[in-house]
């Protein structure tokens, strides 16, 4: 959104209310990294406006732990893998991890892609320290709240499994010292020791997925999964041509269908608009469309193998060279192969889909999407309204490939 500040502060006063003055620790993932890590309890909510980071360690009075998550799982276990990462540092179990998606935000920026995206293999490359660091410093807080209870010297104290341990006193968990710990200053980043890799507990070592015992029992709620009340299904009749549209159809049919509310002209594909998803989906068979399949129809896959024949022809730009390999091929026999593959369509378990409400408020989209921004603002652009005004609630995605790194059918759904 526009006005980070605005947006940081009321999710940091969300956060602190649900820990009910416990510690709150921020790491900003991405970029502006070397602004450390920073922490807070509920008492200094007045001054939320100074803290900016992106990815929120909260833990609770009760003992709770959440990680406010910057990426989105889409079957990669990037919310197992980032915990890990947290629970490393934090001398925790992983499994005493609760994510939470993180809302739509600049501040969400993958520093190695752009934008709020998860993609590329870069979620873990891209938290790999400053998620540690976070976790590293609720540690240090935690370690030194003990210490101060105890009134011995932080030197003597330790963490692990979401205890802090003295020789000559009872450990203390985490739970009780949270509050307590909110109230410290935040160390210098200099000051925060990661450990290196020969001490990791976690990274590195097997791991159940966090998620894998909900999915398997198919307790799992993806984007198809949501329902709001009163809410209605769309079935598309897309061009079947990419960048095609829709000349002209007859509709009339299908609208006498028992239960259709609608029938739609969405400029790529119609909708037809129903009480039920199965009543709109049968209801496409009535659908007389004529179309303009666009430039791209007479396309085929002949003409894909002689446009990918020629550029194997045209000579390439170097990128980078290393000794001689002319003089080492001369020296050898050459061997060569030649394989093809038919084109593979990107197509995710999960069908695309997304549910809109539009209303004087503004837009809520739930969707499964890698690009929240993207479903931000072409969701304002097909509803007329400021991207402040969209609400993108993002879901757990039932497989990417590519496919959901697009955001088309957002608008469609607006």
């Amino acid at each position: 959104m526009s006005d980070t500040n605005t947006l940081t502060r009321r999710r940091f006063l969300e956060v602190t209310a649900l820990v009910g003055g416990g510690l709150v620790v921020g790491c900003q993932i991405g970029k502006n990294t070397g602004a450390g890590p920073l922490a807070a309890g509920t008492a200094a909510a007045s001054d939320a406006a100074l803290f900016k980071p992106n990815a929120w360690i909260a833990i609770g009075r009760d003992g709770a732990i959440t990680l406010t998550c910057p990426r989105n799982e889409m079957g990669q276990d990037v919310h197992t893998a980032l915990a890990m990462l947290l629970a490393e540092e934090l001398e925790v179990d992983p499994r005493e991890v609760t994510v939470v998606q993180a809302p739509v935000d600049p501040a969400y920026t993958n520093s190695l892609l752009g934008g709020q995206v998860t993609g590329g293999s870069t979620s873990v490359r891209d938290a790999w320290e400053p998620l540690r660091r976070g976790g590293a410093t609720a540690r240090t807080l935690l370690v030194a709240a003990a210490a101060a209870h105890w009134n011995v010297p932080v030197s003597e104290c330790s963490a692990e499994g979401g205890l802090v341990r003295h020789a000559k006193h009872e450990s203390l968990r985490y739970a009780a010292l949270a509050e307590a710990a909110s109230r410290l200053p935040v160390p210098e980043p200099a000051a925060i020791a990661l450990k290196p890799a020969s001490e990791f507990r976690v990274i590195g070592k097997p791991m159940p997925r966090l998620d894998g015992a909900d999915k398997a029992r198919g307790r799992t709620r993806y984007g198809i999964d949501v329902s709001l009340p009163g809410m209605v299904h769309a079935a598309l009749a897309m061009c079947p041509v990419l960048g095609g549209k829709v000349v002209s159809f007859d509709g009339e049919k299908a609208k006498s269908r028992a239960g259709v509310r609608a029938v739609v002209d969405i400029g790529e594909g119609v909708a037809v608009v129903a009480d039920h998803y199965f009543t709109a989906k049968s209801a496409l068979a009535d659908l007389d469309i004529r179309w303009d399949e666009g430039p791209a129809a007479a396309l085929d896959s002949g003409a894909i193998q002689t446009a990918l024949e020629h550029a194997v022809s045209v000579p390439g730009a170097v990128v980078r060279q290393a000794g001689d390999a002319n003089a080492a091929l001369a020296k050898g026999m050459a061997i060569s192969a030649r394989y093809s593959t038919q084109l593979l369509a990107h197509m995710t378990l999960e069908p695309q889909n997304c549910l809109a409400l539009v209303g004087a408020d503004g837009v809520d989209v739930y969707a499964s999407t890698q690009i929240p921004q993207g479903a931000q603002a072409i969701a304002a652009e097909a509803a007329g309204v400021a991207p402040e005004r969209v609400r993108v609630h993002s879901q757990q995605i039932g497989g990417g490939f590519g496919r959901r790194l697009d955001y088309d059918f957002v608008g469609q759904a607006v």
